[in-house]
């Protein structure tokens, strides 16, 4: 169903849809940089991004590693 093209929505249903987020969260920037530069999912990004800011690890890398292995 294209929203947009539906004869049976009117202005404030339409606007209801575009303020739906469906439940996606927008990544923070941290996190895509380290997807990015370690070619890794989101999940492990995160916890690796927790890993150097809970755990105190200041190596990209061994967060990275640790967060693969399930640490």
């Amino acid at each position: 169903m294209d929203p947009q093209n539906d004869e049976n929505l009117n202005e404030d249903d339409f606007r209801s849809l575009a303020d739906n987020d469906f439940g996606v969260e927008e990544i923070e920037e941290e996190t895509t940089e380290l997807m990015e530069a370690h070619d890794i999912d989101q999940d492990t990004a995160e916890r690796a991004r927790e890993i150097m800011d809970e755990w105190g690890v200041d190596d990209e890398d061994v967060a990275v590693e640790m967060a693969e292995e399930g640490i």
